[in-house]
């Protein structure tokens, strides 16, 4: 039961990263990319997407019955998933790309807010030392 579990999960995961990043280069959100370029963000959300149902359907047989498996079980296994594919796609995948690149890439307009900020820099771009305001 726990092996299955674990390749749902990895599964569920797989493919929320890949929607997530067809989502993002469909609207332009530059800041959650994988890629550069809009053009390989959707083939790779795409191949993410395909890879991961392949994986886990064509692996081995899944029609037969799981007494353990409940639907349940599978939407809270999904949910959790599909949090923490947001959250890497929001946290870790700029810290990784800031890392890569050793600088703060585009700064947002102090004018852009929300996920606007991010059609223009990542995450971190937005939270570095050099974006903190003073309170006062």
């Amino acid at each position: 039961m726990l092996s299955l579990f674990l390749q749902y999960f990895a599964f569920s995961f797989v493919a929320c990263l890949g929607t997530i990043q067809v989502a993002v280069s469909v609207s332009g959100l530059r800041g959650l990319w994988l890629t550069p370029w809009r053009w390989a963000n959707r083939l790779l959300g795409g191949l993410l997407i395909v890879a991961s149902a392949w994986w886990f359907f064509a692996r081995e047989p899944r029609a037969v019955p799981y007494p353990l498996l409940e639907g349940s079980q599978q939407g809270g296994t999904f949910l959790f998933a599909g949090i923490l594919a947001t959250w890497v796609t929001v946290f870790l995948v700029p810290g990784v790309h800031r890392l890569l690149a050793g600088a703060v890439q585009g700064t947002p307009p102090e004018t852009h807010r929300g996920l606007e900020s991010l059609r223009h820099g990542s995450f971190w771009a937005r939270r570095g030392p050099g974006a903190r305001r003073a309170r006062g």
